[in-house]
């Protein structure tokens, strides 16, 4: 069996993020998907798993998860350097971070990138809703197009190493730049909400693979129809 952990899956699931292990788990039945509660201690730390996986939470429970999570930071080290694979999404990549800055006041994060990222919960235009498309170059495998969506109070500021999406349409880590999430080792992280596998079913058949398992998805034609076309009308919509 293929472990799987969805950390915190109680806090870090307000865009459906849990719909990605559900649809993850219908590709194979040798996949093992383990919901770990905010109550819990993340089974990663004392654990052998395959993959982790941390979704979307709101800005309060997102101090609450870093606080959690700062006990076992060099085991997370270790896994990043190892070739654990990691997906992050939302404002859960603001946790692997440096630091949050919110009006004033300075949160420290987990520490593992060199970046920071600063609120702008009380500046009404600065809240950010958009759709991206971008590319995505896995080391050794063809390009995948890949498609996101965001809704953020936040932007990232500073280094950002392998960068996950180069952005054709959209925007990156702030608006000023085009390089969109992190990829280091096996590790993905991006702003994008909600079930990125549903929307990126290329990608989801990537992350089989590298989990050892044939990439044959649940319901695979009707999805990628539906990725081909969602593609499409963004690129005639916002190209």
């Amino acid at each position: 069996m293929k472990k799987i952990e969805f950390i915190f899956s109680d806090f870090c699931n307000i865009y459906g993020e849990a719909y990605n292990m559900e649809y993850l788990g219908r590709c194979n039945p040798e996949i093992e998907i383990i919901n770990t509660s905010h109550k819990q201690v993340p089974y990663f730390v004392n654990n052998d798993v395959d993959m982790i996986y941390m979704g979307c939470t709101t800005e309060r429970k997102q101090e609450e998860t870093i606080g959690l999570l700062l006990p076992h930071k060099e085991r997370i080290q270790e896994l990043i350097n190892k070739g654990t694979i990691f997906l992050a999404t939302g404002n859960s990549i603001e946790i692997f971070g440096k630091e949050i800055k919110d009006d004033g006041r300075i949160i420290p994060a987990l520490g593992v990138f060199d970046f920071y990222a600063e609120r702008y919960m009380d500046v009404p235009e600065l809240r950010h809703n958009s759709q991206y498309v971008g590319q995505f170059n896995p080391e050794g495998e063809a390009p995948i197009t890949m498609l996101g969506h965001k809704s953020q109070f936040s932007f990232a500021y500073g280094e950002f190493p392998n960068q996950f999406v180069d952005i054709e349409i959209g925007i990156g880590m702030n608006p000023k730049v085009k390089n969109e999430g992190i990829y280091v080792n096996n590790f993905y992280a991006t702003y994008s909400l909600g079930p990125c596998f549903i929307m990126n079913p290329l990608f989801a058949k990537y992350i089989l693979r590298k989990l050892g398992l044939p990439d044959e998805l649940a319901f695979e034609k009707e999805i990628i129809e539906a990725y081909e076309y969602r593609l499409n009308e963004l690129r005639r919509n916002l190209g």
